[in-house]
């Protein structure tokens, strides 16, 4: 592994356990509308701004389809369930954010939800104080699969991409990582790897602890 002196971390399905609750919340509005929203579906969308995730469901439903309405409710809808439920820490995060204490390295959030969510359940699960700063996929042109949020990561941290490292769960985060031209390791949540991306991972693990064992013995 090349040196590394920032983190830049997704927040959906690789710090928050929260995918399979914004599946289901989404189901839940689109039940509403009189759509059924499959789980299939659902990871053609993972990991994308609902402006992308918009453009790919008018792709599958029609683009005057009423399914789209469900953008405007589906937060409302994981409200309740987080409410209800909770969000849990994915495992082994704790223990990656003290190493990176442990060695000076500056961290970022860049996750395609809007700004509002990530202060949101980043505070509901107390790590809110241990990012430096955050980015979110409204504040760029154009999101995930594109390189623009992690570009403007860089710029903040005031970091060049050979020293930098993406942590992603999705294709689309490590897609957007290789176009950005900054190393990545996927820890897959609801999407397994396929040839192409193992072939782009830097590296694959099974969970945010092994990647803390990786940055110990550099």
């Amino acid at each position: 592994m090349k040196q590394v002196n920032f983190v830049i971390f997704d927040m959906d399905g690789l710090l928050l356990d929260t995918e399979r609750i914004f599946f289901r919340a989404f189901q839940r509005a689109a039940k509403k509308l009189g759509y059924n929203f499959s789980f299939d579906t659902y990871l053609k969308v993972v990991g994308v701004t609902d402006e992308i995730g918009k453009q790919i469901l008018s792709e599958i439903y029609g683009e005057n389809s009423n399914i789209l309405h469900a953008f405007y409710h589906y937060q409302e809808e994981f409200h309740n369930i987080v409410k209800e439920e909770g969000i849990t820490v994915k495992p082994g995060a704790q223990k990656l954010l003290n190493v990176l204490d442990k060695k000076g390295i500056k961290r970022c959030i860049a996750s395609s939800s809007p700004m509002k969510i990530i202060k949101k359940n980043l505070e509901l699960t107390g790590l809110h104080e241990q990012f430096d700063f955050y980015v979110s996929g409204t504040e760029v042109k154009k999101g995930k699969p594109y390189p623009d949020i992690f570009l403007k990561a860089l710029e903040r941290a005031n970091v060049s991409s050979e020293f930098a490292l993406v942590l992603e769960d999705s294709c689309h985060g490590l897609q957007a990582a290789v176009s950005a031209n900054i190393q990545c390791i996927l820890i897959p949540d609801l999407i397994q790897p396929t040839k192409k991306m193992k072939y782009q991972a830097y590296r694959i693990c099974t969970d945010l602890g092994e990647v803390a064992d990786l940055l110990l013995k550099e």
